[in-house]
């Protein structure tokens, strides 16, 4: 080999050397990087024109050789993990927040407790059915019941209040993903095609892509020119433009807020995909809001309709003692000539402060045909006066400021003629949300109904009504809600559990075959060194060699 060949030969070696060494010093610099893959070298031998007399090597590229089946594995498990995640979390969260409904234990503010309190109250008051003091006690634990309820509906919106602002939230953290990587993509196709090393680029863009998968499912593959394509469920998210999801979150829930209708749809190229988002955050989001949250508040209904409908259906089997001058019925928007279908007979009371009857009228109700023919009927009766409000309720009173009213009997559509109308309701509302006891009740527990028409007034029949209030307290429903969650929170747990293993799994194998081994690393460096400390020796002798000819010839 000629000398100038070494020279050119081993001047090669120490570029090729120098390259590697910075390259391994930038894959250790960049271990703690994420998404990082080991970069190496990829070298040729050089040759001298067609002699094939070998000149040195050459670096032709910078490449990280990943499997890109493991990564799409990653992304996959990526989106299913956050879901799980998310469903924990929101579901820890209810957990949390109906922890104490199924606790009976003396001074537990849960709804079970305050119900079994109630119970206690009601049958205090069936032993003493006149007292006062027993009559507010009862009403306040009642109070108590409906504010536990209502408490605990407003936190389960609260919590699909919060998973409405997250989606978002998301939608926002989608968009900006998928602009980073169209910036990226055309940054790679520019180096790519200037012949540039875009592995560093591809690195940063696979962390984004598994920062969109988090979010919601995807599917993507990359073309020849290095530009990556995104699809979600066949919708194109990303391909010679970024397709932006577009949502706008709901400024007030109430259990009334539904999708679709109360809460806007996600949309993606004018399309609603709300229900087609298979996992990710976004897809556990959907279904909290929608499904799972819905379903708590369904059952918090149910207990709360259940209290109501059976206590008001007691209450207007009964009477308060001593007797209202008024009664207000719940039931609104009635007109005079509302057609009635009624049977049996009604007994209307008018009665003293003592209870004592005043009056007593039966009235055939297969009489009664309208709400006129009630109106007409009932005022036709001496020192009664019955009339529509404006809201077109009924009311019933009497015309003397000393004197009660109670109702009793008949049948309306199954009911009897004061629960009908809601004449003597002990609490109002339409659910859980606004469950209540009634205002004038709230503000004079005398109001409560304890006692029964008889024939010769108001009885209190030994307590019957409180103890009958008391004997349908049930404390069973609220355990079963909490129990019902507590295995939903169990399941979503395991589930998270195991999709965060197989994530870990995943991300472990793909670390350790292409994160950066700072060991193996050190080790290449030192022998890099090594190597070039040799080659630079070749070099010093050459150069003795140069010398030494120059020396001969002149």
């Amino acid at each position: 080999m000629s000398l100038t060949l070494a020279l050119s030969s081993t001047t090669s070696s120490l570029r090729t050397i120098q390259s590697e060494l910075a390259l391994a010093s930038n894959n250790i610099a960049n271990s703690d990087t994420e998404g990082y893959t080991v970069k190496s070298a990829t070298k040729v031998n050089t040759v001298s024109g067609g002699s094939g007399i070998g000149t040195g090597v050459d670096i032709t590229g910078i490449v990280s050789a990943v499997d890109a089946n493991l990564l799409k594995s990653i992304v996959a498990a990526t989106s299913s993990s956050a879901e799980a995640t998310t469903t924990a979390d929101y579901l820890q969260q209810l957990s949390d927040a109906l922890g104490q409904l199924s606790s009976t234990d003396t001074g537990s503010d849960g709804l079970a407790s305050s119900l079994s309190s109630l119970q206690s109250a009601f049958e205090e008051l069936a032993a003493t059915p006149e007292s006062e003091t027993l009559k507010t006690q009862a009403v306040l634990q009642l109070a108590d019941v409906a504010a536990t309820l209502r408490d605990t509906s407003a936190q389960v919106q609260e919590l699909r209040a919060n998973a409405d602002t997250d989606i978002e939230t998301a939608v926002t953290s989608i968009n900006d993903s998928l602009n980073a990587i169209d910036s990226l993509n055309d940054a790679i196709v520019t180096a790519q095609a200037r012949g540039q090393s875009t592995v560093d680029l591809e690195d940063q863009r696979m962390v984004l892509v598994a920062d969109l998968a988090e979010q919601i499912n995807i599917s993507y593959y990359t073309d020849d020119s290095g530009a990556m394509t995104i699809y979600t469920g066949g919708q194109p998210l990303l391909n010679s433009q970024v397709h932006e999801l577009s949502y706008q979150s709901t400024n007030t829930v109430t259990s009334e807020t539904v999708y679709p209708g109360g809460f806007d749809a996600i949309t993606l190229n004018g399309v609603d995909i709300t229900t087609s988002i298979k996992s990710g955050n976004l897809a556990a989001l959907v279904e909290l809001r929608d499904e799972t949250l819905p379903g708590v508040q369904d059952q918090l209904d149910t207990i709360a309709n259940d209290l109501k409908d059976q206590l008001n259906d007691l209450s207007n089997d009964g009477t308060a003692s001593p007797a209202p001058q008024t009664l207000t019925g719940s039931l609104a928007g009635l007109t005079s000539g509302d057609a009635l279908s009624a049977t049996g007979t009604l007994t209307v009371l008018v009665a003293d402060s003592d209870g004592n009857e005043v009056s007593s009228t039966d009235i055939d109700m297969t009489t009664i045909t309208s709400v006129d023919d009630l109106l007409t009927t009932l005022n036709a009766i001496s020192g009664v006066s019955a009339s529509l409000d404006a809201d077109g309720q009924l009311v019933v009173e009497t015309t003397d400021s000393t004197t009660g009213i109670a109702l009793s009997g008949g049948d309306v559509g199954g009911d009897s003629v004061s629960s009908y109308f809601g004449l003597n309701d002990l609490m109002t509302g339409s659910g859980a949300e606004n469950l209540y006891v009634r205002s004038d009740i709230t503000s004079d527990p005398s109001l409560l109904a304890v006692g029964k028409v008889s024939d010769t007034g108001i009885s209190l029949d030994g307590g019957s009504l409180a103890q009958a209030m008391a004997d349908i307290i049930d404390t069973d429903q609220a355990a079963a809600l909490v129990a019902d969650v507590s295995t939903q929170l169990t399941t979503a747990n395991a589930v998270d559990t195991a999709q965060s293993t197989t994530l870990t799994t995943l991300t472990d194998s793909f670390s350790s075959q292409y994160g950066v081994n700072i060991d193996e690393e050190t080790a290449r460096i030192s022998e890099l060194e090594n190597a070039y400390a040799a080659s630079a020796q070749v070099l010093t002798t050459i150069k003795e060699m140069f010398e030494a000819l120059l020396n001969a010839v002149s």
